[in-house]
């Protein structure tokens, strides 16, 4: 077996034990299995970059759910705006199911980097919960290209290249309502809103048409 295949089989072996052992957790059955999830896995589907996350903040796309699932310590110190947070521990949790097992958000979770939200989408995604990505690189990744962008070097300044950094110095004002920015970390947590209403995922009916 190959090792990213164990690594599937753990994280869903330790969803099963999250789910028989702790008091707050929805009863779940597992749906997808470990090729499905490999094959998803490869297909990279599950990211949407800084950019793009960016960019439906800025146009305050009604369709966006940001989640960060880091600890609500770090939350607290900072977090993107508008983020709500759900601790990777607590998304299995009764009250937070229906933020990740609805058609009504396409949510969006982050961490510092990328692998501990990976962690979370793979594990909801076992239960068969669809429309949920995971920011690519993360927070890290945040503050390199949103918060603090570099100038690409003159020999590799391509058109495309120019537009990315010219959308990105934008968005850096936007953000920071400043340009430039101290290439210091921010410190401090920008206000999030409180958590939206999530409608459950309608069942479909039987013997309907798909």
């Amino acid at each position: 077996m190959k090792r990213r295949e164990i690594l599937i089989m753990a994280l869903l072996l330790v969803g099963s034990f999250i789910t028989i052992f702790l008091p707050n957790v929805k009863p779940h059955k597992h749906i997808i299995g470990a090729k499905q999830l490999l094959y998803e896995v490869n297909k990279q589907g599950r990211y949407v970059n800084t950019d793009a996350v960016a960019k439906m903040i800025m146009e305050s796309d009604p369709s966006l759910l940001l989640i960060d699932i880091r600890s609500p310590k770090e939350y607290a110190k900072y977090t993107i705006d508008g983020a709500i947070n759900i601790p990777f521990d607590k998304i299995l949790d009764k009250a937070n199911v229906d933020y990740f097992n609805q058609d009504v958000y396409t949510t969006v979770l982050f961490s510092n980097g990328t692998s501990l939200a990976d962690q979370a989408w793979l594990t909801l995604r076992s239960y068969d919960y669809k429309g949920n990505k995971v920011m690519k690189g993360g927070l890290n990744q945040w503050y390199k290209t949103i918060i603090n962008p570099q100038k690409p070097a003159d020999d590799h300044l391509t058109a495309e290249a120019k537009q990315a950094y010219l959308f990105r110095k934008g968005a850096q004002i936007y953000f920071t309502g400043a340009t430039p920015v101290s290439s210091a970390a921010p410190t401090s947590k920008p206000k999030a809103s409180g958590k939206p209403i999530v409608k459950r995922k309608k069942k479909e009916v039987s013997g309907g048409c798909g």
